[in-house]
């Protein structure tokens, strides 16, 4: 579903960002990576946020599940925002390789398990509906596109 391969597509740069930053142990071009990692994971979220989850969230069956895929979020940007802060080359080291861990075993989660299970649940017509509201979105939101 393209609604799914835009999703997917997003990962895919995180985990591009994720192996610029494990490839130099520089602190000025790892905070670069991170400004660009947090800007790209920002739009992803809310991508997710406003437009993916609303959807299935309206479904009793499913408002628990998203409701969880929601809190990572908001423990992943409270993770971006803590980093936005931290002066400390060790600290920031530290932490930068915690977030990236975090949000590779949220991404693996919604790959392997989430996108899946959700495939079923809305019509062929619902998908590219949802994809084009998606690429709309993206299109008019304030932060740059991944």
């Amino acid at each position: 579903m393209r609604a799914l391969d835009l999703l997917r597509a997003d990962h895919r740069h995180l985990q591009s960002l994720f192996e610029r930053a494990r490839g130099t142990a520089d602190f000025g071009e790892r905070r670069e990576i991170f400004e660009e990692l947090r800007d790209s994971l920002e739009l992803h979220l809310e991508l997710e946020d406003e437009v993916f989850y609303p959807p299935f969230q309206q479904r009793s069956d499913w408002f628990e599940v998203v409701e969880e895929a929601l809190e990572d979020h908001r423990l992943l940007l409270e993770m971006t925002g803590e980093l936005a802060s931290v002066t400390d080359r060790e600290e920031f080291s530290d932490l930068m390789d915690e977030l990236m861990e975090s949000i590779e075993d949220h991404l693996l989660e919604e790959e392997q398990e989430l996108f899946p299970a959700l495939l079923p649940v809305l019509t062929l017509s619902q998908w590219e509906g949802l994809a084009a509201t998606m690429e709309d979105h993206r299109e008019s939101s304030d932060l740059e596109a991944a």
